[in-house]
C-alpha cells in the first residue's frame, strides 16, 4: 500500500511538472508551421515583427505575431490563420474573403474598413473601424450585428 501511495505521489508531480511547461513563451517567425510563414511573408511582407508567442495546448501550440505598428496575426495549431486584427490600419484586402469585402462595400458603412477579422469552423466576424462588429456564416450570410 506505501508504494502505491509513493508512486500515486510521483505520477502527481509529473503531471503538475510537466504542466508548468504549458505557459506561453517567446519564438521566432521561422518557428512557425510552414503555411504562416508563407501567410505572414504574402500579407504582411512591408511590416517588422516585434515578438512571437507560442501558446502550447493540449495537441500542437497556438501562435501569436505581433508586429510593430501592433497588427496581431493569430494563428492555430496546423499554421492557419484565425484571427487578424490592425490597430491603426485596415486588414489587407488580400486577407478578406470577396463576399465579406463586397458586403461592407455596398451597405450603408461609408468610410469604414475592416479593422480585424476572426475565423473558426462555423462563422467569420469582422469589426469596422467605427466599432460595428458583423457574424456571418460560412456561406457569407450575415448571422449578426453588435456595436
Amino acid at each position: 500500500m506505501k508504494k502505491f501511495f509513493i508512486a500515486a505521489a510521483v505520477i502527481f508531480a509529473s503531471a503538475v511538472s510537466a504542466s508548468a511547461d504549458d505557459r506561453e513563451r517567446p519564438t521566432t517567425v521561422d518557428k512557425l508551421p510552414a503555411n504562416a510563414q508563407q501567410f505572414l511573408a504574402e500579407h504582411f511582407k512591408g511590416l517588422n515583427v516585434a515578438f512571437v508567442v507560442e501558446d502550447p495546448k493540449m495537441v500542437g501550440s497556438e501562435y501569436e505575431v505581433t508586429y510593430t505598428d501592433r497588427t496581431e496575426v493569430d494563428f492555430n495549431p496546423q499554421g492557419e490563420w484565425t484571427s487578424v486584427e490592425c490597430k491603426y490600419n485596415a486588414v489587407p484586402a488580400s486577407v478578406v474573403p470577396q463576399k465579406i469585402a463586397d458586403y461592407v462595400a455596398k451597405s450603408n458603412f461609408p468610410g469604414q474598413h475592416i479593422m480585424k477579422i476572426d475565423r473558426n469552423a462555423y462563422t467569420w466576424e469582422i469589426e469596422l473601424s467605427g466599432g460595428l462588429e458583423i457574424k456571418f456564416d460560412m456561406q457569407f450570410n450575415v448571422i449578426g450585428y453588435d456595436d
